[in-house]
């Protein structure tokens, strides 16, 4: 791609606001996301209570995108964005005035409704607002923008509470709110290319049933699910199976900065070549790095971690950026609420998984041989995805514009 086309996809209307309010957005969910645990551990709380903070956050997420779309048609799209920010925001302001273990649940309930509403809204409008036939570029940008946060801010947060005040550092998560001139923006133009200011994103045509769309794009969401369930067991885990704290972030940093460059790459590339040989074959490279991760716990083979954490983050970024353009083509254009919303939800229900099977497998056996399951899971994901049929995915134009044949996609859906 030249550098010319990838200009002018940053520049196409409604794309720099959002990358903005997703930059500003995501920075304060990275930034608290080690951190509100370890400040409800510094009011008393205990590992479980620690615990709890996480999985209030992720049930609050999964909760609220559940009801964007309802959202979205009484308030419109501005107004949704602007309330979506505030609430990711500003509560980060009440968490730092006490860490004691009901605020921060709460005050993390309310993050999670805010991240919920900014996810969902996110990736529907990159689906949106793309140009014809760069709907891929348009969101390998947006999955960038999404992980640089994460990249940044999660490695550091450990030097962050050890450097300052921990309060000081949860009052930073205030950053969502710096985003409102942007997120207003960003939902006027949705509202201008969508059809009428409370559309979500999509012609004005009949909707599929919500369990229609997901008989479509089940095979994209099954590929979500395992790659987010092994990137979930790495990222909560990694201390625990690495030899030193030192190896630990480097392998963490490892992971996040790959799967970054590999989300906005295949993004790119989602527009210019057939999605599931690709797909299958980063499946079968998280594979294989998953059996390096396996192969070198317990062991000195600190080459091999490394080298199976770059495999599987090549993997852990390409598959979520593969998959979300997936996931639109093969809902159809009128439904791209829908698979917004189940890929969202797959996401988020990948990386919770991943985190207890790991656990579970670790407690009556060994992290080894969680990262050996998961390793053969993905192997048969991968040949799945390569031996996928030949039909033709629903509205094939759908919002990407004029494209080539699409006989030889061998997309997943066998309909």
């Amino acid at each position: 791609m030249s550098v010319l086309a990838k200009e002018s996809v940053v520049r196409a209307p409604g794309i720099p606001p959002l990358l903005v309010t997703v930059l500003f957005c995501f920075s304060g969910f990275a930034l608290l996301l080690p951190v509100s645990p370890a400040w409800a551990v510094e009011g008393g709380a205990d590992e479980l209570g620690a615990g709890l903070v996480t999985a209030v956050l992720m049930a609050a997420t999964v909760l609220t995108q559940l009801f964007v779309r309802t959202t979205l048609r009484r308030l419109g799209w501005t107004r949704t964005l602007v309330l979506g920010a505030l609430l990711l925001g500003l509560p980060s302001l009440l968490q730092a005035l006490s860490d004691h273990l009901l605020p921060v649940l709460l005050t993390t309930a309310l993050r999670g409704a805010g991240f919920g509403i900014v996810t969902v809204c996110g990736a529907t409008a990159a689906a949106v607002l793309a140009p014809a036939g760069r709907q891929g570029a348009v969101i390998g940008l947006y999955g960038l923008a999404v992980a640089l946060p994460q990249v940044v801010l999660t490695p550091a947060a450990p030097w962050l509470t050890d450097t300052f005040a921990l309060p000081a550092v949860i009052a930073c998560g205030v950053l969502p709110v710096l985003a409102l001139p942007w997120a207003r923006s960003l939902g006027h133009a949705v509202e201008a290319r969508a059809d009428g200011p409370a559309s979500p994103g999509g012609p004005a045509r009949n909707p599929a049933s919500a369990g229609a769309v997901l008989r479509r794009i089940r095979w994209p969401l099954a590929v979500l699910l395992l790659v987010t369930a092994a990137g979930g067991a790495v990222l909560t885990f990694a201390p625990q199976f690495s030899a030193t704290p030192a190896l630990a972030a480097t392998g963490l940093l490892a992971l996040t900065a790959t799967a970054a460059l590999a989300r906005w790459g295949c993004g790119a590339l989602a527009d210019r070549i057939a999605l599931p040989p690709i797909t299958g074959t980063l499946a079968l490279t998280a594979c294989a790095g998953l059996a390096l991760i396996a192969s070198a716990i317990g062991t000195d083979r600190a080459p091999a971690l490394l080298a199976g954490l770059l495999l599987l983050g090549a993997a852990y970024g390409g598959l979520q950026s593969l998959t979300l353009v997936q996931a639109f083509d093969y809902a159809g254009a009128e439904n791209r609420h829908a698979a917004s919303v189940a890929w969202n939800i797959g996401y988020d229900a990948g990386t919770g998984l991943g985190s207890l099977m790991l656990g579970v497998a670790a407690h009556v056996a060994t992290f080894s041989t969680g990262f050996t399951a998961l390793s053969v899971l993905m192997g048969l994901a991968g040949l799945a995805v390569l031996l996928a049929g030949h039909n033709k995915p629903v509205d094939p134009s759908g919002s990407r514009g004029p494209r080539p044949p699409r006989a030889k996609r061998l997309p997943f859906d066998k309909r």
